[in-house]
């Protein structure tokens, strides 16, 4: 009798049975960044107590790094009696590249479902529909914080404009949704982009009285002395005493 390879998209269904013991051979840093669901690691104490268990007739899995060393211990085990062993085929990178394509898969399929739902083409990223309106920006409206990575990851263009030449950050800071500015300045749009009134978004959350979007647009950099074609700033702009008094200062600083 020899032990058995499981494949990595077979673990899944495996762990589910009853009884199963898992031995990671990796190190304990490795062990600890990330392991298999109910794995011990495979020190001296646990193999000892394993092999004194006298459960030599229940499945036992090994894996290491790459599938080479957990085959020795496999054999180990099989020649001690084991009659349900199986090594991990390609070891734990194989289970990693495995659930990167499983996550791949089902973002692709929630991305996929989201595009047709809003009637955006499955194979541009980047067309737009009603008032010129692009994934990103939508994603944002709907403050879908799933959908809005997943389009940046897929490389969807940050920066483009609706019919108002607003971009996707002026809908971010309309929402107050300081998680999708955060995400959409660290991925590059431009904060200081200027519409078709050549206002800013901190000039339009100053107008609007949004001083915690106002706060976070300049500590990220926004130019506080971009104006409107009516020459007013964000200073000129401030609907309430407190953002006028964040901008005042740094108006006159600048």
């Amino acid at each position: 009798m020899a032990y058995k390879n499981l494949p990595a998209n077979h673990v899944t269904d495996f762990l589910s049975n009853d009884g199963v013991t898992v031995l990671d051979m990796r190190d304990e840093h490795s062990f600890k960044s990330g392991h298999l669901d109910g794995s011990l690691t495979a020190s001296d104490a646990n193999m000892k107590s394993l092999i004194k268990s006298g459960k030599h007739d229940l499945p036992t899995l090994i894996y290491c790094y790459h599938g080479n060393s957990s085959r020795d211990l496999a054999s180990f085990f099989v020649a001690l009696g084991f009659s349900q062993v199986y090594n991990l085929e390609g070891g734990w990178e194989a289970w990693k590249k495995y659930q990167q394509l499983e996550t791949l898969i089902i973002q692709n399929n929630d991305i996929n479902r989201w595009i047709q739902k809003h009637g955006f083409d499955a194979n541009n990223l980047n067309n737009r529909i009603e008032n010129g309106m692009s994934p990103i920006m939508t994603a944002v409206i709907e403050g879908n914080i799933k959908i809005l990575q997943i389009l940046i990851e897929n490389n969807a263009d940050l920066n483009l404009l609706n019919d108002d030449e607003n971009n996707a950050l002026w809908f971010a800071c309309f929402k107050e949704d300081m998680t999708s500015i955060d995400i959409l300045i660290k991925h590059g749009i431009n904060i200081d982009h200027q519409n078709i009134n050549a206002a800013t978004a901190l000039i339009y959350a100053a107008s609007a009285g949004k001083y915690t979007v106002v706060e976070a647009l300049i500590t990220a950099g926004a130019d506080i002395n971009k104006a409107t074609l009516d020459g007013f700033n964000a200073l000129d702009s401030a609907a309430t005493l407190p953002i006028l008094k964040l901008l005042k200062p740094l108006t006159a600083a600048a």
